[in-house]
């Protein structure tokens, strides 16, 4: 059942859309949440969790926030410190977008085990099980004509992309991202991101 929600609902779940100057990319990414909306199977964007493993308990909303907010730390701190300029609209856009095809990999699952919180317990999709994370998003960037930085953090964001980025904005976005679910990760005793990437 398509979600229905209109720029206003939008920007209540995401008030850092607001955030961004450029009108070009800030209407591409309310019109890319507003169609993946429209096309996933779920009734409300707060009810999707963050993921099916150690996060299931977690909001994506939520998620998207905490790793715009993380990011743009980051980059606010590299900037005073070390004098590192980055693009603040597209390091925005990114990280809002950089999980929006989590909607269409995953869909509710009425058997599942309850998750406790306000997130609702979820399977992989079709499109979950056959499509690479974060391709769908990728392909929503170029089909709304924002800039090609943006499709490429989308893109190298996940370790299930075959390349990392090569933008400091990607950077900060997939760090922020790994960051945020270590930080939840970790103190709940489970295997870390961080873990998973130690030398052998």
């Amino acid at each position: 059942m398509p979600i229905n929600l209109d720029e206003a609902g939008l920007l209540g779940l995401f008030p850092e859309i607001a955030e961004i100057r450029d009108d070009r990319i800030r209407r591409g990414v309310t019109a890319i949440w507003l169609e993946v909306a429209a096309e996933c199977p779920w009734n409300r964007l707060e009810d999707i969790p963050k993921n099916m493993d150690a996060e299931r308990h977690r909001r994506l909303v939520d998620h998207v926030r905490i790793v715009t907010r993380m990011a743009l730390a980051l980059a606010q701190v590299a900037k005073v410190e070390s004098g590192t300029e980055y693009d603040r609209d597209g390091l925005i856009a990114m990280c809002l977008l950089h999980d929006v095809s989590k909607p269409m990999e995953c869909e509710p699952d009425p058997d599942g085990k309850p998750t406790g919180t306000e997130a609702l317990p979820a399977r992989k999709s079709k499109m979950g099980k056959l499509i690479q994370h974060a391709v769908y998003a990728t392909h929503k960037v170029f089909a709304h004509g924002l800039p090609i930085e943006i499709a490429h953090a989308v893109n190298t964001h996940t370790h299930q992309s075959a390349h990392r980025s090569r933008t400091v904005e990607g950077a900060y976005l997939f760090y922020a991202d790994y960051a945020d679910s270590d930080s939840v990760i970790i103190p709940d005793g489970g295997r870390s991101y961080l873990g998973r990437w130690e030398m052998h």
